[in-house]
């Protein structure tokens, strides 16, 4: 029931992030910089709901050093970057890079992620009924994302595969992108919850690690994924803003995340849907 729970909480974050939007309220964040009870500064980092379990988790390694970390929540995917802009936090973790950089776009912020991604899921190729690509029929029916990041990282997945071939350098292809279909396969795109509603009705559906599991699939139940380089595109980050100073505090709390249990957490609540990236 609770691994249930944060996968329905996670989905559903991921597609906010995708379609860049949320909520507007919040809980009000203190000053940074605070000194704790245990006479300790204080960093705070910014997470949407589903994150804040996973930070408290890495808080418990992080606090054994000289700083104690603060988990402020959020209740979209918009306030923790403002509140990242304005210093009400020193750092956040909730979104992956393309968001950011997109979020900078719009806003004329200079946030930016510290390294590389620490959480990552995948996008699958997930079966009715087949086991192996090669079994999969000409005209076979193929259920994508309709919005614009999972659509495109869906077909890039098909197309990693061998299923498609797509136009070179388009960052967000579509399906008149697809150049090549040998397959004859044929699209369907939906909203990707009512892709975990109609994955037996097709004979493939590309969707996210996370989102499958709301059809009562394993991760594990992929037949194909997309290219570890993509998984990493969109692997959730550490950020801070360009010149504030607050790089080493992203910096412990990446080394608290992999030293610390959240590995054994995410096995146990999130199975293969969402795991760490390498060091």
């Amino acid at each position: 029931m609770r691994k249930s729970k944060l996968l329905t909480i996670l989905s559903a974050s991921l597609m906010l992030l995708l379609a860049g939007c949320g909520s507007t309220t919040t809980s009000e964040p203190k000053n940074s910089q605070e000194v704790s009870a245990n006479g300790k500064k204080e960093i705070i980092v910014g997470v949407s709901p589903v994150y804040k379990d996973i930070a408290n988790v890495v808080k418990e390694e992080f606090d054994k050093g000289d700083y104690t970390l603060k988990v402020q929540l959020f209740d979209d995917n918009i306030l923790p970057n403002v509140a990242l802009d304005e210093g009400s936090v020193d750092i956040n973790f909730f979104q992956h890079g393309i968001y950011l950089d997109k979020y900078n776009e719009s806003n004329g912020t200079e946030l930016e992620a510290y390294g590389d991604g620490i959480l990552k899921y995948f996008m699958g190729i997930f079966p009715k009924e087949i086991k192996d690509l090669e079994s999969l029929g000409d005209g076979a029916t193929v259920s994508i994302p309709n919005d614009n990041a999972n659509r495109a990282r869906a077909l890039k997945t098909l197309a990693h595969n061998n299923l498609i071939t797509l136009k070179e350098n388009v960052e967000f292809p579509t399906i008149i992108d697809v150049v090549d279909n040998p397959k004859n396969l044929k699209f369907i795109e939906m909203d990707v919850l009512k892709q975990v509603s109609s994955i037996k009705d097709v004979d493939i559906s590309v969707i996210n690690s996370i989102t499958v599991t709301q059809a009562g699939l394993d991760a594990s139940a992929a037949i194909a994924k997309e290219s570890e380089e993509e998984s990493q595109r969109y692997a959730i980050v550490v950020a801070v803003k360009k010149n504030a100073g607050n790089e080493e505090y992203a910096k412990l709390f990446k080394e608290a995340a992999f030293k610390g249990s959240l590995d054994e957490y995410l096995k146990e609540n999130f199975g293969e849907a969402l795991y760490l990236s390498a060091k």
